[in-house]
């Protein structure tokens, strides 16, 4: 179709073209005061995780997120996909319903009848989609109590998006009042820094439990092994093995020397009585027989002092290592309790909403705008369409495609009163 041809269309059409993107604009315009006003508020939090970076033996990274070890291969913004579904969650939306009171409505002002008027509108409306959609998904109508509709409006009302490349953020609320959209996304907020810090301290209350239990486990096994070590020199009268064993050591040495001197005296005796046996002799024999004892007394104990040190070592290490346990987990249980009383500062609300000064819906020149367009492309299209229903001729270039030959002339329009 040329576009002479087009253009005698949409003139022939002109009024149609100019009527019906006037009248839908203005239609628009009135629907813009029809329609309430949404106000918009958005609460500020930062996220701020504990991230430390450790190398296992294996020589692996792994990155720690709250002690918790995360795989470097996870998504980089699975964390905060993670807070935005908190936040998002019913349970939230129940807590923001049940704090504000939404479920019940707040007296207004006296209002115009108009006013009054145009909110039972509005209700009507409202109700009549939601059992509209109902029907098409459950194929009935599911009543629902104001607390259940407020806490679907919160859900839909309630939006959240992570700043890029931060530990930001957004928590947006809209309502008809600007103070309600401003409570609700600091609510929002709210619940969610308690929520992580309750979640924080259940983590470390957890842990504190379970080091509580293997303090109590190691402090047993240390006094078991106090109490061993106690039991062994009480039964052996033994306090310290080397002091112990070199006195013993030097008592021998001095006892051999002792039993020289006597088989030295005992060897002059016997020499002077030659065949006789004197009473000094046999006092001596007797000496010398007594003292061999004792030296072979001492050495029998001797003798058994590397057993005795070889389990008193044995007995040391077990104490030593069970004192090592027990301060390690002396040291885990003071560090968890610390961090279980600790206020956790890493979640926190930055910039608390205010209430919005303009609403951000419906935007008149939107609405008009759209409404123009979408009208002006409709009349331009009902004009073309009904033209091309039309057979009749209106140019020369219409009849010379119709009867396939050349127009040799025209006669034109007379006009009344010219010449």
């Amino acid at each position: 179709m040329e576009f002479y041809r087009i253009w005698r269309i949409l003139a022939a059409h002109k009024w149609v073209l100019i009527g019906l993107p006037i009248i839908a604009t203005c239609v628009a315009l009135g629907l813009t005061y029809v329609l309430p006003e949404q106000y918009q508020s958005t609460a500020l939090v930062l996220v701020r995780p504990f991230e430390d970076i450790k190398f296992d033996s294996g020589g692996g990274d792994k990155n720690e997120i709250v002690d918790f070890p995360v795989n470097l291969s996870a998504p980089i913004d699975s964390l905060s996909k993670t807070y935005i579904e908190v936040i998002e969650s019913p349970a939230v939306a129940v807590k923001i319903v049940d704090a504000l009171h939404l479920n019940i409505k707040k007296p207004k002002k006296p209002e115009s009848s108009f006013e009054t008027i145009k909110d039972k509108v509005r209700t009507w409306v409202k109700s009549t989609i939601r059992t509209v959609q109902n029907y098409c998904k459950y194929g009935r109508d599911i009543p629902a109590s104001p607390f259940d509709l407020a806490v679907e409006g919160v859900e839909k009302d309630l939006v959240v998006s992570a700043r890029k490349d931060t530990y930001a953020f957004d928590i947006t609320a809209r309502s008809s009042e600007p103070k309600e959209a401003a409570a609700i996304a600091n609510m929002a907020a709210e619940i969610f820094v308690e929520q992580s810090s309750q979640a924080y301290r259940s983590e470390y209350a957890r842990a504190r439990e379970f080091i509580e239990v293997q303090l109590d486990e190691s402090r047993k096994t240390l006094e078991q092994a106090r109490a061993a070590i106690l039991a062994y020199k009480n039964s052996g009268g033994t306090f310290e093995l080397s002091s112990e064993y070199n006195d013993k050591l030097k008592n021998v040495s001095d006892l051999e020397s002792t039993l020289a001197k006597t088989e030295g005296t005992l060897a002059g005796l016997k020499r002077v009585a030659g065949a006789f046996i004197t009473p000094n002799v046999i006092a001596q024999e007797a000496q010398v027989a007594e003292l061999k004892e004792q030296i072979s007394t001492w050495q029998v104990q001797l003798a058994a002092y590397p057993q005795k040190e070889t389990r008193m070592n044995a007995l040391t290490l077990n104490q030593r290592l069970a004192e090592d346990s027990y301060e390690f987990f002396l040291k885990q249980y003071q560090e968890a309790r610390v961090k279980e009383s600790a206020t956790v500062t890493e979640i926190r609300i930055v910039s608390p909403a205010v209430p919005g000064l303009y609403p951000v819906k419906p935007l008149k020149y939107v609405y008009a705008g759209l409404s123009f367009a979408t009208a002006l492309v409709v009349a331009i299209g009902w004009a073309l369409f009904f033209e091309s229903l039309d057979p009749r001729v209106r140019t020369i270039r219409d009849l010379d495609s119709e009867l396939g030959v050349p127009v040799l002339g025209a006669i034109p329009r007379s006009v009344p009163g010219g010449r």
